[in-house]
């Protein structure tokens, strides 16, 4: 077994180094207890450290196991993966989320993160390097009482926190702290950072004399690539698994939702959704700007047609039909042959939201592809559930799909951005362009066009063998700045599990599990004892959640779009691993939004935010007293949608009639 090796920081040690465990007047011992390293059966270990001195210990406690070789790839669950981009120079003014790098030290790189174990959808710290993958587990946070560290259902009165961490260098390391460090910093948002801090909240307490039995489980095991994490994050989710908190039932939620978007977030004279809704002295107020997806436009009507068709609700029909006509008739820019992204009172352009956020000016892959995915999935409902054929929208994706195939580099790849002049591709490297080609599977698997759907196979490879494998995908939203994120994954996991139910290939198979399994690393296991409210007021649950990115550190709602191809995938393998995050996915919906007027602190039933904080990170919304508050006071529609979309699916005919009801 790799050697597992151990220092501490005192609380009344001058100085922020780790030193040896004796110079700070404790000894420590790893014993072995079973085991043999694999993600199935991890070495079980017991440190004890013994307090020898005659006076109370305070500090933070480390274990760690180190790794030599070249180009270690490091893996925090939904805080760190590979380096961060660290490789990368950071774009002027973009977020200062953590960068790993062996030699800088510059604001957001560093040679070493440590990190609060609420910052990790799963507790573990693991690195592939050389062939092999080390890893190393253990409980979350602390409970008062003799036992000390957390256990599922076993009760326990909350004491604090402990963390993880990862280093590089000549000799690499990833580790468990024992208490909590947030160094070399705190990473709030794009503009806000804490500096380094040590405080008795921080650290455990060991009494003169006292023993401390830490229990770790340590993974150590050869590893093709990167996928081999996928393993250890299974393996560590059976062991700290929790369950969400009930919340409504799928037909209450789909109702109350519905009935929200509906009512709060349509504008009918930009025939389109707001992106933001707020509530002030008791008056709706909606946020003008719009997009033809992503936060609004085709990505709220396409869910909401189902929504209308399982509620019987014609009102709810004739709206999202009104977005995606207007979408389709007066949003392509003929220069380009893609579609303009927003309209602002009338003016169709590319100046949506976050074009400021670019490094250059151009449509975007995300936008664009999505749109078409989504403009696809109404016609598809539209077809089926309402016998309404919509040729005029099925020509609009077959020229755009035919425009973005033109820009695919030799690889299959599709651009990041492109030119609003000519159409041509700007640039490249960035897993947003994946919607594109889900997109162009849709249109293929519609019409019947097997030649274009086999088209479709080397952009799916190529994902695949850049990104998906590696456990790496980036650059998709552009409000994270090229960032790590989980949202491109919700892309591929749809082209994928398209491409496999047309064609049968066992390697698509693999391929959508491989990214289901990415997506699950951003996927929280376990309910966080939230410390701000509204959340810690709920009892809110984290389990089943996902986070958004590296950058932006908050739950969102954007993988229950994706139930459906979870129910797929856990009916086509029999694995009751998929089965069970599929549940937890599908509950932790329907306990996030506001079941009754003001649940959340803010706004009517039905609203729900983007913004659920489960650690310190993104706390950026403030209440009337200045206190910080872990959610954002806005009701953002698109997040309402990405619900419906997974509850009224196809996922609802698969739900037990009292599920449903």
């Amino acid at each position: 077994m790799t050697a597992i090796s151990a220092d501490a920081r005192s609380l009344s040690a001058p100085g922020e180094a780790y030193a040896e465990p004796s110079g700070c007047g404790l000894s420590v011992t790893c014993t072995v207890n079973g085991g043999d390293g694999s993600a199935q059966n991890p070495y079980r270990v017991t440190a004890e450290a013994v307090n020898t001195s005659a006076e109370p210990w305070r500090g933070v406690l480390r274990f760690s196991l180190a790794v030599r070789g070249e180009n270690p790839r490091f893996f925090l669950p939904a805080f760190l993966y590979g380096r961060n981009r660290g490789e990368e120079e950071r774009q002027p003014g973009s977020k200062l989320n953590p960068r790993l790098h062996p030699r800088r030290t510059d604001l957001p790189y560093s040679p070493y993160f440590m990190t609060r174990a609420d910052r990790l959808s799963h507790p573990a710290a693991m690195v592939f390097c050389g062939g092999r993958v080390l890893g190393i587990s253990s409980s979350p946070y602390r409970v008062r009482g003799e036992r000390r560290f957390w256990e599922p259902g076993v009760p326990g009165e909350f004491e604090g926190f402990n963390g993880f961490f990862c280093s590089v260098g000549e000799v690499s390391r990833v580790g468990f702290t024992v208490g909590s460090e947030d160094a070399p910093y705190k990473y709030i948002d794009a503009g806000e950072t804490e500096p380094r801090s040590f405080s008795a909240g921080q650290c455990v307490l060991l009494g003169a004399g006292e023993t401390l039995r830490v229990p770790l489980f340590v993974y150590d095991f050869a590893s093709e690539d990167e996928r081999g994490i996928s393993g250890i994050v299974r393996d560590v989710f059976f062991r700290y698994h929790q369950s969400p908190r009930a919340g409504a039932s799928v037909r209450e939620a789909a109702r109350d939702l519905a009935s929200a978007i509906a009512a709060d977030a349509w504008m009918p004279d930009l025939h389109n959704y707001a992106t933001l809704v707020g509530l002030k002295d008791g008056v709706t107020e909606q946020r003008r700007h719009t997009s033809i997806a992503w936060t609004a436009g085709a990505e709220i009507a396409a869910p909401l047609l189902l929504a209308a068709h399982r509620l019987g609700r014609c009102e709810l029909r004739e709206q999202a039909l009104d977005c995606i006509d207007h979408i389709v008739s007066c949003s392509m820019n003929p220069a380009s042959g893609l579609p303009f992204e927003t309209n602002n009172d009338g003016v169709w352009s590319i100046d949506a939201w976050w074009q400021s956020l670019l490094p250059r000016r151009g449509h975007t892959a995300y936008v664009v592809g999505e749109a078409v995915w989504y403009i696809l999935q109404a016609y598809d409902t539209e077809r089926r559930r309402f016998q309404t054929e919509h040729a005029d929208w099925l020509k609009f994706a077959r020229r755009v799909v035919a425009r973005m195939d033109e820009t695919r580099d030799g690889c299959g790849e599709y651009p990041w951005l492109w030119s609003e002049e000519t159409g041509e591709a700007l640039a490249y490297d960035s897993f947003a362009g994946c919607w594109c080609a889900a997109a162009k599977a849709l249109l293929a698997s519609l019409t019947g066009d097997r030649e274009l759907l086999l088209s479709c196979l080397p952009s799916e490879a190529c994902y695949f063998d850049r990104y998906v494998r590696h456990m790496e995908c980036y650059a998709t939203p552009m409000d994270t700045f090229r960032a790590v994120d989980s949202e491109g994954i919700l892309a591929f996991i749809r082209l994928a599990s398209l491409l496999h139910r047309e064609t049968g290939d066992p390697v698509l198979l693999d391929h959508l599990r491989t990214a289901m399994e990415y997506e699950f690393t951003f996927k929280f296991c376990w309910n966080v004892p939230i410390q701000t409210p509204p959340l810690s007021r709920l009892g809110w649950s984290s389990s089943g959640g996902s986070v958004t990115s590296t950058a932006n550190h908050h739950i969102h709602p954007m993988s229950n779009g994706v139930l459906a191809e979870l129910l797929s995938l856990a009916r086509l393998t029999g694995d009751e691993y998929f089965a069970l995050r599929f549940r937890d996915t599908l509950a932790w919906g329907l306990q996030t939004y506001n079941r009754f007027d003001g649940e959340y602190d803010f706004g009517k039933k039905g609203w729900m935010s983007e913004r659920f904080c489960y650690s310190e990170g993104l706390l950026l919304d403030r209440y009337p007293d200045g206190s910080r508050a872990s959610t954002w006071f806005l009701f953002l529609p698109w997040g309402a949608a990405n619900l419906l979309e997974g509850m009224c699916g196809t996922v609802w005919d698969e739900l037990p009639a009292e599920t449903a009801d």
